[in-house]
């Protein structure tokens, strides 16, 4: 087990853990671990044919544990164009805020001219790539986590029941709750 019932605790209630900073501090910053999360998505524009968007705003509303990266191709081969709607084919990553700790999966986004859609990534996409050839984009991610000292948690672990009882603030995940729903939450 990566965490204890206390570290996961911690996490629940929007509380550091970790052992370098900004997750060593006391009581969260979000400044602090903003800045730090953006250094590290910052970085992901040396991957080869990698584009990004970021959202460090908690979808405009509510609370998220984790900011979201979804990468895609820069060439234009993860994406089609049908009746008007751009459909892009990507990565997703969620970076927890409160440890250094995040899950890879696939993940979708569409465009037209009226706005567009998002997916969320649930615990049984983590480790699940999009068609097609992406295992090198998904190594360079990796990597560049780990440079950060970021984990990569795999779907056995976060898929695992949560060890305890617990009131996670969550849109995305019911009870029983999932080690996921601990470390990676939105409340709206």
């Amino acid at each position: 087990m990566y965490f204890s019932n206390d570290e996961l605790k911690r996490i629940i209630e929007t509380k550091p853990v970790g052992d370098f900073y900004p997750f060593n501090l006391k009581e969260y910053d979000d400044a602090a671990a903003d800045e730090y999360i953006s250094k590290v998505v910052g970085s992901l524009s040396a991957i080869k044919n990698l584009a990004y968007e970021t959202e460090f705003d908690s979808y405009g509303s509510g609370y998220a544990s984790y900011v979201e990266v979804f990468c895609y191709k820069k060439d234009g081969s993860s994406s089609e164009e049908r009746d008007g709607v751009l459909g892009i084919d990507g990565i997703r990553i969620y970076i927890c805020r409160f440890t250094p700790v995040a899950v890879i999966g696939k993940g979708r986004v569409t465009k037209h001219d009226k706005g567009g859609s998002s997916d969320f990534l649930p615990s049984q996409n983590v480790d699940v790539l999009p068609s097609g050839d992406w295992e090198e984009m998904a190594a360079g991610i990796r990597e560049v986590l780990r440079r950060y000292h970021f984990k990569v948690l795999d779907s056995n672990y976060v898929s695992q029941p949560l060890p305890f009882e617990s009131d996670i603030p969550t849109l995305l995940g019911d009870q029983p709750y999932k080690i996921f729903d601990a470390l990676f939450y939105w409340e709206d």
